[in-house]
């Protein structure tokens, strides 16, 4: 494959992924590093085993994946930023391959620190005065892969809009709903984009054992300041 060709590829997979849910599977570094290679087109997965209904995956190192909600959590970038460079964005076929061997087959792959850049962010909402974005952010389709977390609160939106970047919970469940005491918080990336808008560039999901990451799923607009960061105090 050319190198034009290879942009193109990766290029029309940022478009297609762009705030697609992604199924997190666990791999070994080495297969991982295989299939970005092009020298395999199998990945051989760890437990536990996830299937994603769109056949779109992030599989990370074992080591990477168990430290994830942390990384959001403590609001460590760099380590995130570690996550996006070891890790492979997948369109595959998950299959069963005998007992207890389950093999990702590649279609097409590409490193989210590759992606990203050439990702478009999926939405956009508007921020300022007569101007909430929570009820938005909140209704975006693929933002429904759990039963009942959400994208966004209040106290998160104030978090992504005060700082250059951060990570941290996004969403938790509303204390007085004792119906939601055991739903997990929302996580996400977000950092400020050249144009004065908040870019989030990578929301977590959790549930169960289940991890689901989108990337790039919606920006931020400022209705008239320059930038988001100078609309808080």
């Amino acid at each position: 494959m050319s190198e034009q060709t290879a942009s193109s590829a990766i290029e029309a997979m940022a478009r297609e992924l762009s705030g697609a849910p992604l199924g997190i599977v666990l791999a070994e570094a080495e297969a991982i590093l295989a299939a970005r290679n092009g020298t395999s087109s199998v990945i051989p997965l760890l437990p536990p085993f996830h299937v994603s209904d769109d056949d779109c995956y992030l599989v990370l190192p074992e080591d990477i994946a168990s430290e994830l909600i942390e990384m959001f959590r403590d609001g460590d970038v760099d380590l995130l930023a570690e996550a996006m460079r070891d890790g492979l964005v997948v369109i595959g076929v998950v299959e069963k391959e005998g007992r207890g061997k389950v093999n990702l087959h590649v279609e097409a792959c590409a490193a989210p620190e590759t992606l990203l850049p050439k990702m478009p962010f999926a939405h956009s909402a508007r921020v300022g005065r007569g101007h909430d974005p929570i009820p938005q952010l909140n209704a975006i389709d693929e933002a429904y892969v759990t039963v009942s977390s959400k994208l966004v609160d209040e106290a998160g939106l104030e978090k992504m809009l005060k700082k250059p970047e951060q990570a941290s919970a996004s969403w938790r469940p509303p204390p007085r709903r004792k119906d939601l005491a055991g739903v997990d918080p929302t996580y996400a990336w977000s950092r400020q984009q050249r144009d004065g808008s908040v870019g989030i560039e990578a929301v977590l999901f959790s549930e169960y054992e289940e991890l689901v990451m989108l990337l790039r799923p919606a920006r931020l607009v400022p209705t008239a300041a320059p930038s988001l960061l100078e609309l808080v105090p």
